[in-house]
Parts: C-alpha cells; sequence; structure tokens
C-alpha cells in the first residue's frame, strides 16, 4: 500500500514541510515517486518515521538519528526496546514528581509534614552535571569534587544528597515570616559552607556568593530553592551575602 506526503502528515501529526525535509536530509526518503512527482510512502517508511517520532521525543537531535538509523547494526525491534526502557524511566520519574506534587500541596494545606528528602523525590539532578562541567570542568575545584565523590561509597553518597537537602531547605526557611538575617538562616548558611568544603571542594566566601548569585540567576538551579516557598533563590542570595558580610 501507498501513502501520499499529505495523507502520512496527517496520520503523524506532522506537517507536509516536515515530512519534505526529512527527504531532503536523507532521514526519510520516500519509496517512490509517481509519474506526477508526487512523494509516496510505504509501510517501512511508516515504521521509519515512528522511529524518528520515538527518538525526537527522547530529545535526540536529527543529525544524531541519521547517524542511528543507518548504523549496520541498527536494527527496529530493538531500538523499541530501548524507546520502551527509556520511556518507562521517564514515565516513573514523571510518576515520583506527580507524587511529589500531591504530597506539596497536602502539606501547605495542613496535613502530613514532609521530611526533608521529600521535597526532591523524583527529580532528575543528573541534567546539571554537564552544566557544571562546562561551567568548571577546569577548575581545581571540579577536579577536588570529583575525587571526593568517586572515593564514596553509595550509602554515603544518598547520606551527603539528603543532608545537602536538609541544609537548601533550612537556608529558604519554610516559615514566610523570617528573614535572610535571622540567626537559624545564618546557621544554615555557615552549615552549607561547611559541607562544601568537607564533601566537595574548599570553597571560599568570594566562591560562596558566586554560588549564590548563580543559584538565583539560573532557572535550573533556582528552582530548587523556589519549591520550597517562592522567592527561595532570592532570600538565599541574600542570606549568604548577609553571611559573607559579617565573615569577610
Amino acid at each position: 500500500m501507498r501513502y501520499k506526503i499529505k495523507e502520512i502528515a496527517d496520520l503523524a501529526g506532522l506537517t507536509t514541510r516536515t515530512l519534505r525535509y526529512y527527504d531532503q536530509i536523507g532521514l526519510l526518503p520516500p519509496v517512490e515517486k509517481d509519474r506526477n512527482g508526487y512523494r509516496l510512502y510505504d509501510r517501512d517508511n511508516l515504521l521509519t518515521l515512528q522511529q524518528i517520532m520515538f527518538f525526537r521525543e527522547l530529545d535526540v537531535p536529527l543529525k544524531d538519528i541519521q547517524v542511528i538509523i543507518n548504523q549496520p547494526e541498527f536494527t527496529l525491534e530493538n531500538a523499541l526496546i530501548r524507546h520502551r526502557e527509556r520511556l518507562k524511566q521517564r514515565s516513573d520519574r514523571l510518576e515520583a514528581l506527580i507524587a511529589t506534587i500531591d504530597q506539596t500541596i497536602a502539606n501547605l494545606q495542613g496535613g502530613r509534614q514532609m521530611a526533608a528528602e521529600e521535597y526532591f523525590d523524583g527529580f532528575d539532578h543528573s541534567q546539571y552535571e554537564e552544566e557544571v562541567k562546562q561551567r568548571w570542568g577546569d577548575t581545581p575545584q571540579y577536579a577536588e569534587s570529583q575525587r571526593k565523590w568517586d572515593s564514596y561509597s553509595q550509602e554515603e553518597k544518598e547520606a551527603i544528597i539528603t543532608e545537602g537537602e536538609r541544609l537548601t531547605i533550612a537556608m529558604v526557611g519554610e516559615n514566610p515570616d523570617i528573614t535572610p538575617d535571622n540567626p537559624e538562616v545564618q546557621s544554615a548558611v555557615a552549615e552549607y559552607l561547611a559541607y562544601i568544603n568537607k564533601y566537595f571542594y574548599s570553597c571560599d566566601l568570594v566562591q560562596l556568593r558566586g554560588l549564590a548569585d548563580m543559584w538565583a540567576a539560573d532557572s535550573r538551579f533556582s528552582a530548587n530553592y523556589e519549591r520550597v516557598r517562592p522567592g527561595g533563590a532570592a532570600f538565599v542570595r541574600e542570606a549568604v551575602n548577609i553571611y559573607c558580610d559579617q565573615n569577610g
């Protein structure tokens, strides 16, 4: 059976312009063209397009998709198995995030108090790794942090992460009436600085200020504080600056 480009576009929810582009770059050439020059597609084209859309759903660039599906060892069945595994992982993470949202809403409405680590259940922190490497990959601090982290057992790593989450919440201050110069908040900032020095790298007050600026400026980092309360990232930046001013 043959399908015209408009039929394929309607089936897949794409535009004919997109399919023409896929043909132009050699990603999805039609099986043939009729006497009038119309592109015609068959079942194999449907399967290939499905693969392209699965890869795009997983944020794989088109140029990488082209390399992958043209590899001699590439098979549709193996690709579908891998897609299923990755999508299942994403589904599990989204379910965990939904559960975290539900728990947080219940907490805000006066329900069960959440443990510190529960605020961050389901989040994928690996997305920050490349950003960190790009910013500090050539610095002594990055090398020291990597060296220390690799030396910890899995149990130690989990405990360090939990401690970091506790200190993050303590620096933000869940009480909406608390101020950045509050002794409890300032104590949490001091603990966080000690935490960085103990488990990651030698961090001075100048570097701590820089971290606080980044937490507030970069939405990928500020989200960790905004989840605790609105304006949390700016609050922590001010708390850090007060601490550095008083201890510099």
